[in-house]
């Protein structure tokens, strides 16, 4: 409200009163539009003051008449200075309505907030998603909702344009839900710049905290209406100084009302550690802003939460036909839908690909006949036996393996490989029964070979 002297004002208000000089000025020439107006409210303009202003509307003069509604409340208020009564040429009698340095907005709001009771207001009409009410007188008015979270006070010059304080939006999204150990997610926190009208003071809050398998690379950035806001805003925790597990974020909203409506978006990233491994991973988000300009001690929360998740593989290795059975030391290499092969760096904790078998991760069953590869999105891989059990075939044949996580059900994030291994008969070997069966066949022969020798011998000693 803008104040200029008590004889000036009863001078502008005497002056457009009698000479009717400004017709654009007329009673019901102004018009009041919520641009946000939110679903199922219905919100209604009270007129607390009359008003009258000059062409260029750099002076104002705020009245209320004698029979108003509202003078015994504007009485009370002690931020509030009425003249004496001026009764003007057709008898109407009003007082002259100026601020004092105790005027406060928001207390304002909350005066006349409280004695809504047995007011009448005009009806503000939904119509092309806004809600407007036209034909207005020109006025000071206080603007309420039906939950009473909108304690707008504006003046019609001629026409005024507000925002419902409590239409706050959030919403956080993920880049990647099905993730590798080693991969960088980016998060977004998406909101919109607030009308802080009326408020001394304005609450606008970002917290995230992040579950122990994202490691928070501290790279908040904010932007609003798409242009990078450097000033303005406080992160709890500096660049330098913040922690692993998250941050707090405020704006200064207040500073940025020429930009209401207007989107602000904050991003930030985190790496994939092993603590992801078969874990769904949740990363939650709060806003926190101020919802009432009478009590700045009340706020509203709005959580949000995504999640992001990574599987393995887990290898069961047993002697064919019998299960329970475990074998040690085969080695496997992994393949992914491309062709390369699984290479895990456990010095960064990232997961990575090659084209070279020869660099790829090898791993070993052990006694268990268990071995596996961690860290894996959704995807079919391809599971290569390159060393068998000892005294076991070598498998001919990849394995074919899909994983098909869920960030509801972490039972999906562990996949069984079932593989079996079968021994081969006994080849014959030197001074086994190949050998043997010729032996005993030759010493056979011999032995025929005597008797007849001794029996041709008799024979002839016969003859």
């Amino acid at each position: 409200m803008k104040t200029i002297s008590r004889a000036a004002s009863v001078m502008l208000v005497l002056a457009v009163i009698m000479m009717l000089a400004v017709p654009a000025f007329a009673a019901g020439s102004g018009s009041i539009t919520v641009e946000n107006p939110r679903a199922g409210e219905t919100y209604t303009a009270y007129k607390i003051f009359d008003v009258v202003y000059n062409a260029d509307q750099s002076a104002y003069s705020y009245t209320i008449a004698s029979d108003s509604p509202w003078l015994s409340t504007v009485q009370t208020f002690s931020g509030i200075n009425l003249s004496d009564a001026v009764t003007d040429g057709e008898g109407n009698t009003f007082y002259i309505v100026e601020e004092n340095d105790s005027f406060s907005a928001a207390e304002f709001a909350k005066v006349l907030k409280g004695a809504l009771s047995g007011k009448t207001g005009t009806q503000l009409t939904l119509t092309g998603g806004k809600a407007t009410a036209t034909g207005l007188d020109l006025g000071y008015y206080f603007v309420s909702s039906t939950n009473g979270a909108l304690c707008n006070l504006t003046t019609t010059n001629p026409n005024a344009i507000i925002y419902d304080k409590n239409d706050v939006t959030f919403d956080k999204t993920v880049d990647d839900v099905s993730v590798e150990v080693g991969q960088t997610v980016e998060f977004t926190l998406l909101g919109k710049v607030p009308d802080t009208t009326g408020f001394t003071t304005y609450v606008y809050e970002f917290s995230d905290t992040m579950s122990s398998g994202l490691t928070f690379q501290k790279d908040v950035k904010v932007y609003v209406n798409g242009v990078q806001l450097t000033e303005n805003i406080t992160l709890t925790n500096t660049p330098s100084d913040q922690n692993a597990t998250g941050f707090t974020l405020s704006i200064d909203v207040m500073k940025l009302q020429n930009l209401v409506a207007k989107q602000i978006k904050v991003t930030y990233t985190a790496t994939v550690n092993e603590n992801a491994v078969s874990v769904i991973q949740k990363n939650k988000a709060i806003l926190k802003y101020s919802n009432d300009p009478t009590d700045n001690e009340k706020y509203t929360k709005i959580p949000d939460e995504e999640k992001v998740y990574t599987a393995k593989i887990v290898i069961d290795k047993f002697e064919t036909d019998h299960e329970d059975k475990k074998l040690a030391g085969a080695q496997f290499v992994l393949m992914n839908s491309s062709g390369k092969f699984y290479a895990y760096d456990a010095s960064t904790q990232k997961v990575g690909w090659v084209d070279d078998q020869d660099d790829a991760t090898v791993v070993t069953t052990d006694s268990n006949g268990a071995a596996g590869f961690i860290g894996l999105e959704d995807g079919v891989y391809t599971l290569k036996e390159i060393k068998a059990p000892a005294g076991y075939n070598l498998l001919t044949d990849t394995i074919d393996i899909t994983i098909a996580g869920s960030d509801t059900d972490e039972t999906k994030l562990t996949v069984e490989a079932d593989v079996a291994n079968s021994t081969g008969s006994q080849l014959p070997s030197t001074g086994g029964i190949g050998t043997t069966i010729f032996y005993t066949i030759g010493g056979i022969m011999m032995g025929l070979a005597v008797i007849l020798l001794i029996v041709k011998r008799r024979t002839s000693l016969s003859e």
